[in-house]
């Protein structure tokens, strides 16, 4: 055995050598070794392991062990006992460890002393830093960490059973699409990664781990590199070659150069072309160093659609889409760094393109790049007359090129923000107006699948419109202002592009104040037939072609001016005022008494009376007030997304219904973000909290920005998913609700305190928080109790099981029962959610509670089975 003295050696030999190239390698340890053939094979030894992915896959802990130290195999770690090795990491081993208190299964990675030295240790620790500040669901958490007696680091993460991404889509046969929607899983997670400041550096199927139900996980960031804050991505120090896997490899990296996003970019193109091809672009398994370093820096990879032709005679995916494949490909791959996608979130637009059949945004390279690159390459083949005749052949191609292509039309769905407009006259009478003419905007916008709308947000503050646009994260900002002098009313819309900070559009007109109905026509028709078009949305640009107005904006125009006045009055009411939400409401019962066929007044008055139902006391007067207002806006406006949204039934057990309505919705306008939400929100009420979570993320996809998807934190909330659900929070940072719902996040994290400093400025008078702030306020017991007897079931099943959740919190497990029971058997299917939501710990010993939970299954088995049929 090898003693201290003998292994310090060992290990100083092989990091002054673990770099070289192979001759000077050779060199140095022969004179190093002076002879010493035992210290010669060691130091070789480590070095070949060193090199390979995967070389202690095949050997039980024991020969891990014996190999790395020469002593016996550890069984247990800290609290975690070693069943079996998982996998070679660049600089430890992975064990499958069981947590012994709780039996679960975790990935133990642990830096061996045989491998240990500052530089090492260094590195190790660097990953355990790096996974500890990343928190996405595509990328394996880190839980646990320490030191065994002698110093040596090791720490635990999720095990992932799961196998690489190449290896599950060839097991299961997947289709391109399939493929790409699981490699856009893996970008997503690179970009999280990179938006932290963190380059992977070592991207490859093996650490890209893909579950049987088809969730992904990227795992080892054990050469992973933080991005200085002072320097630009690109300035990283570079990766030795023994540490990397050549074939995934960017030209920079492999030459030993310094690396950044860009190279993270090239590994994923890599991939890419892999599960498309089925190959890799470059074989460089039985190629030396050197000659791995010429292929990948220079050749140029045969396109996958070649590849794919070759090996079954035809193409595996729509043919016309192989020429945008190819260039997603090897857009990423390109040999220079600046021709690359610019980030990961760059090709995963592109990405998003290509699934929606529309145009990408990068393009193959041009005539005179691909000349240019020819001719540097073959410029002593290449003759004078030659290089004329080809110079003059490119000159023509590139002529003929600018002559033929005309400006871009850009066709891609834009994401829109509809801002206030401003009153920029003394004559205040007409304020209201300041809200609801992007409200009349936004509506006609809405009509168009190629636009993502967001309306007005009453609870965002009005800034400089480049600056709120870049806030919310849109494309473009409409906004506006009007004047009026006498009886005439000015108007004038813009539309700016964010980016660039200029104007789109202007359009000016004037038309008599008093004629309301004539506003409402006016900007119905200059939104349809000029804004509409320069935004985007190709419906508008075509209708004129096609007979003219929309058949369903023509339906739905007002047809009584007073009862116009009314709406736009009513519809300028804020509904957080209970006062002015039961006026609004009443004027908007008179306006569709006067003008029973204007659909927009019948979906202002469903949302109204919801408002009043579930905040302002109406109770189930107001609830079905809302469902029969929701209903009539539906028949007079069916493609309008919010009103088929609006008719959920959820207060009224009709979830399976709903859930019909929602997922319809979803096949017709499956671009529309919304339209996912309303569809998560019927399977958060099914208790399909997977499910539920995945439209969450679809809709999140779609419109990243939308503060309407906040309510998705409740699936993950239920589920256990805390840093989701903040994520969805997020979206509406520092209002009541997100204040309250991170209350509760906080509380299930066993976080009390935080939980209290986190609290709204005001008791939400919902979901049973005035029992649940007394609690936390240490109220007497007796003032507790009988705020918790007082309580009643409202119309919304959900508000009642927060409720309950609430209850069972505050020690009030009777009340907690009776509001569990009301929530269930009015569609709140709560299962599997109550039996982990860590605040109802307190019921589940009940008696009752059994009884509770047989409920909630068969209300979910209901669902189910209501599908079925």
């Amino acid at each position: 055995m090898m003693d201290r003295e003998g292994w310090d050696r060992v290990q100083e030999l092989f990091h002054r050598a673990a770099d070289l190239a192979e001759a000077e390698r050779e060199r140095v340890l022969k004179e190093a070794c002076e002879g010493d053939a035992e210290l010669l094979g060691k130091v070789r030894a480590m070095i070949e392991e060193d090199s390979r992915g995967a070389s202690l896959l095949d050997r039980d802990v024991a020969q891990v062990a014996g190999w790395l130290l020469d002593v016996p195999a550890i069984r247990e770690i800290g609290g975690y006992q070693i069943q079996r090795v998982l996998g070679e990491g660049g600089m430890g081993v992975v064990y499958l460890a069981a947590r012994k208190d709780l039996g679960n299964l975790v990935a133990l990675k642990i830096l061996r002393e045989g491998w240990l030295s500052p530089a090492r240790r260094q590195r190790f620790e660097s990953e355990q830093r790096t996974l500890a500040q990343l928190n996405h669901p595509s990328i394996a958490r880190l839980y646990d960490a320490g030191t065994l007696a002698d110093g040596t680091p090791w720490f635990v993460m999720e095990y992932v059973d799961g196998v690489p991404l190449t290896e599950y889509c060839r097991e299961r046969d997947c289709k391109v699409d399939e493929r790409l929607i699981l490699f856009r899983a893996v970008c997503e997670a690179v970009d999280y990664a990179h938006k932290h400041g963190v380059i992977h550096r070592d991207l490859k199927p093996s650490n890209i781990l893909v579950s049987a139900d088809g969730s992904v996980r990227l795992v080892d960031f054990g050469i992973a590199k933080q991005i200085d804050a002072g320097t630009q991505a690109s300035n990283l120090t570079r990766t030795g070659m023994h540490l990397l896997t050549p074939a995934y490899a960017s030209p920079e990296q492999i030459r030993g150069e310094t690396v950044g996003v860009a190279s993270d970019v090239y590994s994923l193109g890599v991939i890419l072309y892999e599960l498309l091809a089925g190959r890799l672009p470059f074989d460089v398994s039985e190629k030396t160093p050197p000659q791995a370093v010429s292929l990948i820096a220079s050749e140029d990879p045969v396109k996958p659609s070649a590849i794919v032709r070759r090996s079954t005679g035809k193409s595996a995916t729509r043919t016309a889409s192989w020429a945008d494949l190819d260039v997603l490909c090897l857009t990423a791959m390109h040999k220079e760094p600046r021709r690359r996608y610019a980030s990961v979130k760059a090709l995963i637009s592109d990405l998003d393109h290509y699934l929606k059949h529309e145009p990408l945004d990068a393009h193959p390279d041009r005539a005179v790049y691909v000349a240019s690159k020819f001719l540097r390459r073959h410029w002593a083949a290449v003759s004078a007359t030659a290089l004329v005749a080809a110079l003059l052949l490119f000159a023509g191609t590139l002529a003929l090129t600018l002559r033929t292509n005309g400006p871009a039309i850009n066709t891609r769905p834009r994401t829109v923000a509809v801002l206030p407009f401003s009153n920029t006259g003394s004559d205040h009478s007409m304020d209201f107006l300041g809200t609801t003419i992007p409200d009349e905007i936004a509506r006609v916008l809405g009509y168009s699948h190629s636009l993502t709308v967001r309306p007005f947000d009453g609870s965002r503050p009005q800034t400089d419109p480049s600056k709120a646009g870049r806030a919310l994260g849109v494309a473009s900002v409409v906004t506006g202002h009007f004047l009026k002098e006498g009886d005439q009313l000015q108007v004038t819309i813009d539309a700016l592009d964010v980016q660039a900070s200029h104007s789109l559009w202007r359009n000016v007109f004037i038309i008599p104040a008093a004629n309301t109905i004539r506003l409402e026509g006016e900007i119905a028709s200059r939104t349809r037939n000029g804004l509409g078009p320069i935004l985007g949305a190709k419906e508008f640009a075509l209708a004129p072609l096609i007979g003219g107005d929309m058949v369903i904006e023509s339906a739905n125009r007002p047809k009584n001016q007073q009862a116009y006045d009314l709406f736009l009055r009513a519809m300028a009411m804020p509904t957080g005022d209970h006062g002015a939400l039961k006026q609004s409401r009443a004027m908007l019962e008179q306006s569709l008494a006067l003008d029973p066929g204007y659909a927009p007044a019948w979906a202002a008055l469903g949302a109204r009376c919801g408002f009043d139902s579930w905040y302002g006391g109406g109770g189930t007067e107001a609830a079905q007030c809302a469902e029969n207002a929701n209903k009539r806006a539906v028949a007079l406006d069916p493609d309008n997304v919010w009103n088929v949204a609006a008719l959920q039934g959820l207060e009224h057990n009709q979830v399976a219904a709903a859930y019909r309505g929602a997922a319809e919705l979803v096949r017709r306008r499956p671009e529309n973000s919304q339209a996912h939400f309303f569809l998560s929100y019927t399977l958060r009420y099914a208790g399909l909290l997977e499910e539920s979570e995945k439209e969450c993320n679809t809709g999140l996809l779609l419109d990243p920005q939308s503060v309407a998807m906040r309510s998705c934190a409740v699936a993950f909330l239920l589920h256990g998913d805390y840093e989701r659900a903040r994520d969805f929070l997020h979206l509406d940072l520092g209002s009541p609700f997100e204040k309250a719902l991170s209350m509760d996040v906080l509380l299930r994290e066993g976080k009390e305190k935080e939980a209290w400093e986190a609290r709204p400025a005001t008791v939400p008078d919902w979901a049973g928080f005035p029992v649940l702030f007394a609690y936390l306020e240490h109220l007497p017991a007796g003032e507790i109790a009988a705020q918790a007897r007082a309580m009643k079931p409202v119309s919304d099943p959900e508000m009642n099981y927060f409720a309950a959740a609430h209850l069972a919190y505050a020690g009030q497990p009777e009340a907690a029962l009776q509001m569990l029971r009301a929530a269930i058997t009015n569609g709140y299917c709560a299962y599997p959610g109550i039996e982990s939501d860590p605040l109802l710990a307190g019921i589940r010993s009940d008696a009752d509670f059994e009884g509770v939970r047989a409920l909630a299954r068969q209300c979910r088995q209901q669902f189910m089975a209501a599908q079925k049929d």
